[in-house]
């Protein structure tokens, strides 16, 4: 939102992309958010210093919080590797789009994050040409009741490599049963539900998954 990117030039260090992501939880302590939040962003970032990925996309950008949380992560990471990575965020949202390259250039990730404008199904081939070991794709808000279809198309373009991995949000609340049982059948992918409270509430159970494609 506007008033949370505000929030984060008037509490956060520009260039210091961990003050951005904590300036963004305080935010999100007293307003209603759907970010990922430290604890099911902690399952990630464990995920992204254990696999070190090359290249790594998110579908539904919101206020940029994943953005610059897991692209500073993989950052990190891949350069402790020795090796160059790119983050791609895509957005469907023309406004959260530049929300969110704003967010990305206040955190001092504007050359390692390209923010996409439009559906993802439309700009799928941006990944497409990208020949990497490892990928890691994030599925947020509000793409929630594409995320079957969105998988589908990952899984027939050739995108992924083995060991690369699809992570969903929110899949307990709001839910994706529909994703969660498409997950089950698939014999592509095995999947982990890491179950935990809804960020900030205490209350609201909900699970991030993290899918492994085997093929």
């Amino acid at each position: 939102s506007v008033a949370c990117l505000e929030y984060v030039k008037q509490h956060a260090q520009q260039g210091d992309a961990a003050s951005v992501v904590a300036a963004i939880d305080e935010f999100a302590a007293s307003n209603i958010m759907m970010n990922v939040g430290p604890d099911k962003g902690a399952v990630v970032d464990a995920e992204i210093r254990e696999k070190k990925p090359r290249v790594m996309a998110e579908i539904g950008a919101y206020t940029g919080y994943s953005t610059v949380r897991f692209a500073n992560a993989q950052r990190e990471a891949a350069k402790a590797a020795g090796y160059e990575a790119h983050y791609y965020s895509f957005e469907y949202s023309p406004e959260s789009a530049a929300r969110v390259r704003e967010m990305v250039a206040f955190a001092g990730l504007s050359d390692h994050v390209t923010v996409i404008e439009g559906a993802f199904s439309d700009q799928l081939h941006v990944l497409q040409d990208k020949i990497v070991d490892v990928r890691v794709l994030l599925l947020h808000l509000p793409s929630l009741y594409l995320y079957v279809s969105d998988t589908q198309k990952i899984l027939a373009s050739g995108t992924l490599a083995t060991g690369s991995l699809l992570i969903a949000d929110n899949v307990l609340f709001p839910g994706t049963p529909e994703y969660l049982a498409f997950l089950d059948e698939s014999p592509q992918l095995t999947s982990t539900l890491h179950k935990m409270s809804m960020e900030f509430t205490g209350l609201i159970n909900d699970a991030i998954s993290v899918a492994t494609y085997t093929a």
